[in-house]
């Protein structure tokens, strides 16, 4: 295969002119292909379907513009550009391209409005159509504007900034050749967020990133921001804003605060990035109209605010925690402006004063003077003392000018309470005994007259009080009284279980039962006499032994209480009754006449089936009439023995109840006792007396 030399086919004679035709082709066809392919790049087609595809509401801002007939090119390209000047803005474009492909594109485009800032916009770009000595300008209506000023002006520091040497067009326009005005985005950011719309620089806060009422523009240009400047004389100035009901005075203030902070905030932010530029092209021209402060462009700070509030506003920290008290003193009439503060009963201090600050929740529906006493009592003197009111003297002398003792002090149970618990003075000394101090004095309570008036003891009582306390006590009783003043004190402490509201003598009897008498005799009574004599004296019997079944019980199959005590407490039984066991017991043995309990053998070995001649010990006395049947009875239901020996529940005389029992059993098993003429004895005589009739 022939090598295409094209060094060797121009030096040779016979191949140089086919060479110089086809580098003439070739050059032309690439000539062909860039004027071509610069021509199509710089078409509104290209634009919107290409490189800003992506970036839609772009290009329908654009369409929705009164430049929506110029090309694109006719804006973003210098003015006159040479081709190198205007090929090496297609090389710059590409990074759009490239942006584009990648997902890596920003919405909204220009998001900061920043290339209305740069010099790439130079006003050379608007007057190469619009010729201002020949157009007549048709601003809105109320607005007075001067091009030619604006074209003559020059920023106050221009040796620090001679690059920025005129006033852009776009500086104001900003959005003239793609309008946002009555239509909603609709495009997202690649990482899913909105788009938002740009700042449109054709609003008086933006005129005043360069004019300014004072000499303290944030701007390096200090252009005249007089209202007559910009505004003829029969101009409504008021805003809409301002005209609303709840504008003043709550609202200009809330309007006010927010975009002071947010302009303040964006200055911040600003000034950061102006100080972190390399150069001063890189530098902004003109602040970001967020950074300005609505309200500047009509009222000067300094003068229209203080001279309404009489003070500087926003407060300052240190107005607020120090320097207020003093305006207050002597300025509340511009207090009330603002706070309406004499109109609500000075709601407003309260709530900081009488609420935050003391921990107190305050309700504007109730006076001070009559909440004032629940939040002493919950909070305690710290949070006023202090705070506003310097020591409590202040707390002294408004008691006294109105002679009214704190509520707490009214209530009933004050001083003494009936009961365990202690009075409530006692209970709010414990809590706050700086409250007390304020009326009553210092060195409470055993150190101050006013409670040793009263007490007489040392309060809390000591230990060695409390182990030592009996001699007093019985000395002079009215002295403990006068704080525990119910019957029942000493029980409260000496009877464990003792009501404070039910004397002792009421309910010991039930709570000795329970816990035994131990515990009485270890402490203070006398073992076997202190009880015997009060009941003695009393002539009273314990509440136990009025029951129906204390001494014996109907139903043969339980035991009567009184047995059943003194299986559980026979100790309780002696105080009364005397030592040892029922049957050497002279009180018992009165009564019971036999060994009690009985002894092994005294009844059948097999109650289940009696049998004859072994009805063991009781049966032989019962026969041999050693003991009476009436001395069984004392204890025991007629009932009893038939239980045992007719095996029959006594619902009527077993006289009557026995011929069914014998027809459904039949007669064997009464032959376990009875001789089989047994029956004939009752049977017979029946018979008899039948006859007779």
């Amino acid at each position: 295969m022939a090598k295409f030399n094209l060094v060797k086919g121009f030096k040779d004679p016979d191949t140089r002119p086919r060479f110089i035709i086809w580098t003439g082709v070739v050059v032309l066809l690439l000539a062909v292909v860039v004027v071509v392919a610069l021509g199509v790049t710089s078409t509104k087609w290209f634009c919107a379907k290409g490189c800003h595809k992506v970036q839609d509401d772009s290009i329908i801002a654009y369409q929705k513009s009164t430049h929506s007939e110029i090309s694109c090119m006719a804006c973003h390209m210098p003015v006159n550009a040479n081709p190198i000047v205007f090929v090496l803005h297609k090389m710059k474009a590409l990074g759009e391209l490239y942006l584009t492909v990648t997902d890596k594109f920003e919405l909204p485009l220009n998001p900061h409005s920043h290339l209305s800032l740069s010099e790439e916009m130079e006003s050379d770009k608007c007057t190469q159509c619009h010729n201002l000595k020949n157009r007549e300008v048709t601003p809105s209506k109320g607005i007075i504007i001067s091009h030619e000023k604006h074209e003559e002006a020059k920023p106050v520091a221009a040796a620090e900034v001679e690059y920025w040497n005129e006033i852009q067009c776009t500086w104001c326009h900003n959005r003239i050749a793609h309008n946002e005005e009555g239509w909603d985005l609709t495009l997202k950011n690649p990482d899913g967020e909105e788009s938002h719309k740009h700042e449109n620089y054709m609003t008086m806060d933006a005129c005043f990133r360069c004019h300014t009422l004072t000499d303290t523009s944030i701007s390096m240009y200090k252009a005249p921001g007089a209202c007559g400047k910009c505004h003829p004389k029969d101009f409504k100035l008021k805003p809409e804003s301002h005209e609303a009901t709840s504008f003043y005075p709550e609202g200009h203030a809330d309007m006010a605060k927010e975009m002071k902070s947010e302009a303040a905030s964006a200055l911040a932010e600003f000034e950061k990035r102006e100080s972190e530029a390399e150069s001063d092209k890189e530098k902004a021209p003109l602040p970001p109209v967020e950074a300005v402060f609505y309200c500047t462009t009509c009222h000067v700070e300094a003068t229209f605010c203080t001279r309404c509030h009489g003070m500087d506003m926003p407060h300052s920290t240190e107005f607020k925690e120090k320097k207020h008290p003093e305006v207050a003193k002597t300025k509340m009439d511009k207090c009330d402006l603002c706070h309406n503060v004499k109109k609500t009963g000075y709601t407003f201090c309260n709530n900081c004063h009488h609420g935050a600050k003391s921990n107190w929740t305050f309700d504007a529906k109730t006076p001070w003077v009559n909440q004032h006493a629940k939040a002493v009592t919950k909070n305690g003197v710290k949070g006023c003392i202090g705070a506003c009111h310097k020591d409590t003297t202040f707390c002294l002398n408004c008691h006294k000018k109105l002679t009214a003792p704190p509520s707490s002090h009214k209530a009933g149970d004050f001083l003494r309470k009936y009961g365990a618990d202690l009075g409530v003075h006692a209970a709010n000394f414990k809590a706050q005994p700086e409250g007390c101090e304020i009326c009553h004095g210092a060195k409470m309570p055993n150190g101050n007259a006013f409670c040793k008036a009263c007490h007489k003891y040392e309060v809390p009582h000591p230990d060695t009080f409390k182990k030592n306390h009996l001699a007093s006590g019985l000395k002079d009783k009215a002295k403990c009284q006068y704080c525990h003043n119910y019957k029942e004190v000493c029980s409260n402490c000496h009877h464990k279980g003792a009501s404070a509201t039910v004397s002792w003598l009421s309910t010991h009897g039930g709570i000795v039962n329970k816990q035994g008498g131990a515990a009485c005799f270890e402490a203070c009574h006398d073992k076997g006499n202190d009880c015997v004599k009060c009941h003695t004296a009393r002539k009273v019997l314990p509440a136990s032994h009025k029951a129906g079944n204390w001494t014996r019980d109907k139903n043969s199959k339980t035991t009567a209480v009184h047995a059943s005590t003194y299986q559980k407490a026979a100790e309780a039984c002696a105080y009364c009754h005397g030592k040892n066991e029922p049957n050497t017991n002279t009180f018992c043995k009165a009564c019971h006449k036999l060994e009690m309990p009985h002894p092994s053998g005294f009844g059948p070995a097999d109650p289940a089936n009696p049998v004859k001649g072994q009805g063991g010990t009781h049966s032989k006395l019962l026969t041999e009439k050693k003991v009476a049947e009436a001395t069984c009875l004392n204890c025991h239901a007629a009932s009893a023995c038939n239980e045992c020996h007719h095996k029959y529940t006594a619902a009527k005389p077993w006289v009557n109840a026995h011929p069914d029992t014998v027809k459904k059993s039949g007669s064997a098993e009464c032959f376990k006792c009875h001789e089989e003429t047994y029956c004939s004895y009752c049977h017979v005589r029946e018979a008899q007396k039948y006859i007779k009739r």
